[in-house]
């Protein structure tokens, strides 16, 4: 039965996913972790973007740490599901169909910046906070970020951001490459439906195969990169959405 600490809402062919605790800031609990990953794997079949959004005044602090106390301590099997149910929703991001956009405003403390720059496109508002706390709390980094980031922001300014630990105000995240736009508060909503209509003007398959590709190359060597364009180069010759394209320009 779905939980109200994740709230789905679709329309106009957007899915919208919102992190719904605003009186704990929004923080991780495991009904909201896994209601994330179901969702996702639930995506409507016409949808054209998955938003994911914050209620109230931040994006995500991160894991509920008070949860996780009543909970009683951990062992060697109840860590491994904690960490799992962190996982399972990244790679659920990882592998939708569709993009994501992800909606930041506040704080993204931990495992909330973990999901929020998981995003495939990340607008933030420029009262925005990211922070990676784990280290701080003796945790660590889930998400893949230990392979990802390096690769966005390089190896020093990872380690800089993961064993430092400190505030990055959302200007400064856009400087490092983490995301895509910076607003205003009282813009960034608009921003959002902006990039919502871009989106809806572009061939879905073509787009689900561009953030395949992308995702694929990252792990992948050039060659292999190289290997899957051709395969999707193929496909989409023969798609319909590049006959549709081909005759708007002849038009």
């Amino acid at each position: 039965m779905p939980s109200d600490d994740l709230l789905r809402t679709y329309a106009d062919r957007v899915y919208r996913l919102t992190l719904n605790r605003p009186n704990r800031l929004n923080a991780l609990s495991d009904d909201m972790l896994d209601g994330l990953t179901s969702a996702l794997r639930d995506v409507p079949e016409n949808a054209v973007a998955v938003l994911i959004a914050g209620e109230g005044r931040s994006f995500c602090s991160g894991h509920d740490l008070k949860q996780a106390a009543q909970d009683g301590p951990l062992n060697t099997r109840t860590a491994r599901a904690v960490a799992e149910r962190m996982q399972t929703a990244a790679i659920a991001m990882r592998s939708c169909r569709v993009p994501i956009i992800t909606r930041v405003q506040g704080y993204a403390i931990g495992g909330g910046a973990e999901i929020a720059l998981s995003g495939d496109i990340v607008l933030a508002s420029d009262d925005a906070v990211f922070q990676f706390t784990e280290a701080a709390v003796g945790r660590v980094v889930t998400n893949g970020f230990t392979n990802l980031l390096p690769k966005t922001v390089g190896p020093v300014r990872a380690k800089q951001l993961l064993l430092l630990g400190r505030r990055t105000p959302a200007k400064e995240a856009y400087r490092f490459g983490l995301l895509t736009e910076v607003h205003s508060a009282d813009k960034l909503d608009a921003a959002v439906e902006q990039v919502v209509e871009d989106l809806s003007s572009k061939s879905p398959w073509a787009l689900s195969a561009a953030k395949m590709l992308i995702d694929r190359g990252l792990q992948d060597g050039f060659e292999s990169s190289i290997a899957l364009e051709i395969g999707a180069a193929i496909e989409a010759e023969l798609g319909p959405d590049a006959e549709s394209g081909a005759a708007s320009f002849g038009s």
